[in-house]
């Protein structure tokens, strides 16, 4: 027996020391570098279209050495460079023809190719835009073979058909991941447009013409006088603080506002060949003023990924898990695992630290899930789980939550609730994940959320309850004992902050923000509005001109509104013309008593009504309508 133990011993350790040299040895590539020459490829698309006689085509130097270093992001260089091939090949002077040849035949399409690169695959915009640049160019190139990968163009476009059905189909079943993000949404646009465009098999085209119908459907939604800002999976701080010039890369003012033509970009080519016919009713939406409650379900739970059949380590279940950038949790990390040893992305700079979880002790006693859930980490939160949205509209403002979205967790890139003061600008409250000056692209001061608060709105009323835990993580960076909201003082035309409340009137909109301890400026700014204490609450109330006469009025009414919270059980209540609202963590939001529900339909508006996993979905307003049918291909309006 001790012997047997001894032995068991010396190849634990062996195999530890195996991993250990392995883990060392696994060194990652660069993920972008700042090239000395700009990439030129949509401005270059937009002289060609513009008739522009006299090109520079050393503009696109810049574009191919992107493209030849394989940095992250190379998929949105390829937009542009295949609407150049394919509209204007024949201008295209032979050596820079042949340069471009070089670029395209020798990259890395997808990431089961041989090779290895920091390029992110993997999240819902770039699989479109892989899967397009990919399927085009072999469409292009039929025959000619692909020296590093070995496959023929037409092997390679064969390969991206299937993930391209596959992208569109989840698309039409759940929404997307990414739901509502005025940053990917335009990415997204690049790769579904190419393909509409250029694409030569019929089902591609009319299926992803339903799949852009529903998208623009969401701006439209969504976005107020042209301002597209809502709650969202991924949101940046641009994309939270909104303004006029948030209007997806122009889409919205083009289609439904001054019809002003968009510049040159990843959506250009809506405006150039012009395949793509808005339907009519879609601008209707994007312009009604009117009175309106959006609820909408866009995604999948982890914890549904099972009973859906995308639980696997195959290349359609790793599209819908990835794509939801569920890496480190619990339920997925051995998938995640399976998945980068597979295609020898340890390497890979986006989740090369995830070669510490490749220990073979680990994997063979499947112990991963367990070491998730006690280490607990933080990107776990990276994770965009399925968005039940609420979003009230008014011609003067709107308001919109993400409620119930997994409070008390971390939040990378979500946002879960905001009010849009007309087209001007956005305010809105989060928990920062740290502190204001620390680097990193997400979460941070103003991105994401270092816990996620509970929230329950019913029209222009939103509650949320923050649970901040007394201690960090063991991998927390920090845990800062505040919350803080956008509340810029220099672009509404009155502000008054007093002890909890802050109000602000902008036109004819005004909002008032409600917390449990004083609000405060912080020291040498005059938007960031800090509440200090981890079990606090935020209670955001929109109102108009229309609504409340007189700004004054509103103050006064909102001041007299009665308002309780007990910390101990997280409990909020607060009452507003004669509506009685409760709130309690990670339980029930009721209205007047009434259970408020927070889990909602695909699409559930005046515009819309149909289920989860709806066989036909029927969009009408103004005597407009449009009718899907994504399976049979039926696209009427």
């Amino acid at each position: 027996m001790k012997k047997f133990l001894l032995l068991t011993l010396l190849v634990a350790v062996a195999t530890l020391v195996f991993d250990g040299i392995s883990i060392y040895r696994n060194k990652s590539f660069t993920l972008k570098e700042s090239l000395d020459m700009p990439s030129m490829q949509d401005q270059i698309y937009a002289q060609l279209v513009a008739g522009k006689q006299d090109i520079n085509w050393h503009g696109l130097d810049g574009t191919l050495k992107f493209i030849d270093l394989q940095y992250d992001c190379s998929d949105f260089k390829f937009v542009g460079l295949i609407r150049i091939l394919y509209d204007f090949g024949d201008r295209i002077p032979a050596e820079v023809k042949a340069n471009i040849e070089k670029s395209i035949l020798n990259f890395r399409y997808w990431w089961d190719e041989p090779g290895g690169n920091s390029m992110c695959y993997w999240s819902e915009n770039h699989q479109i835009l892989y899967a397009s640049a990919e399927y085009l160019i072999g469409l292009k190139y039929p025959d000619t073979l692909f020296p590093k990968s070995g496959m023929t163009g037409k092997a390679h476009s064969d390969k991206a058909r299937k993930r391209i059905l596959d992208w569109m189909e989840m698309r039409w079943k759940y929404g997307f991941t990414e739901f509502f993000s005025n940053v990917y949404y335009t990415e997204d646009i690049g790769g579904m447009i190419n393909l509409i465009n250029y694409a030569s098999d019929e089902e591609i085209v009319k299926k992803m013409e339903i799949v852009m119908d529903l998208l623009m459907a969401d701006v439209a939604t969504q976005n107020i006088h042209t301002m597209f800002v809502s709650a969202s999976g991924r949101a940046y701080e641009h994309s939270r603080k909104g303004g006029p010039h948030t209007t997806l890369g122009g889409i919205t003012d083009y289609y439904w506002g001054s019809g002003k033509e968009m510049g040159p970009g990843m959506a250009y080519g809506l405006v150039a060949p012009k395949k793509y016919i808005l339907p009519p009713v879609i601008a209707e939406i994007g312009k009604d003023s009117s009175k309106v409650v959006i609820k909408q379900c866009s995604g999948l739970d982890i914890s549904e990924l099972k009973t859906e059949g995308y639980y696997g380590t195959d290349t359609r279940s790793m599209m819908m898990q990835l794509g939801m950038e569920a890496f480190t949790n619990p339920e997925i990390i051995r998938n995640t695992l399976s998945f980068v040893r597979t295609n020898h992305m340890f390497t890979n700079g986006f989740i090369s630290d995830l070669k510490v979880m490749d220990i073979s002790l680990l994997s063979w006693l499947h112990l991963e899930p367990a070491v998730g859930r006690f280490i607990q980490p933080p990107s776990d939160g990276v994770a965009i789980q399925k968005g039940n949205t609420y979003t009230y509209k008014t011609g003067d403002y709107s308001v919109y939550s993400a409620q119930n979205y997994h409070p008390g967790t971390f939040g990378d890139q979500q946002h879960v609730a905001g009010m849009n003061i007309g087209n001007a600008f956005s305010v809105f409250h989060t928990h920062p994940a740290l502190e204001e000056g620390v680097k990193s692209q997400s979460p941070n001061y103003w991105v994401g959320y270092g816990r996620m608060p509970d929230v329950g709105q019913d029209r222009n009323v939103s509650l949320a309850i923050y649970n901040i835990p007394a201690k960090k993580g063991m991998m927390e960076k920090s845990l800062l004992d505040y919350t803080h909201a956008y509340f810029p003082k220099e672009l509404f035309d009155t502000v008054c902050v007093e002890g909890n409340y802050a109000m602000g009137k902008k036109g004819k909109t005004y909002c008032a923000l409600i917390t449990k301890n004083t609000l405060s400026f912080r020291k040498n700014t005059t938007d960031n509005l800090i509440q200090k204490g981890k079990k606090t609450f935020w209670i955001m109330e929109a109102g108009s001109e229309e609504e409340d006469l007189s700004f004054e009025k509103f103050r006064d009414r909102i001041l007299h509104n009665p308002c309780t919270f007990d910390s101990l059980n997280l409990v909020l209540n607060y009452e507003s013309r004669g509506g009685l609202y409760l709130l309690k963590f990670k339980e029930d939001f009721k209205v007047n008593g009434a259970t408020f529900s927070r889990a909602y339909d695909r699409f559930d508006s005046p515009y819309c009504k149909a289920d989860r996993k709806a066989e036909a979905i029927k969009f009408e307003l103004n005597g407009k309508s449009l009718y899907l049918d994504f399976n049979r291909m039926i696209r009427k309006f």
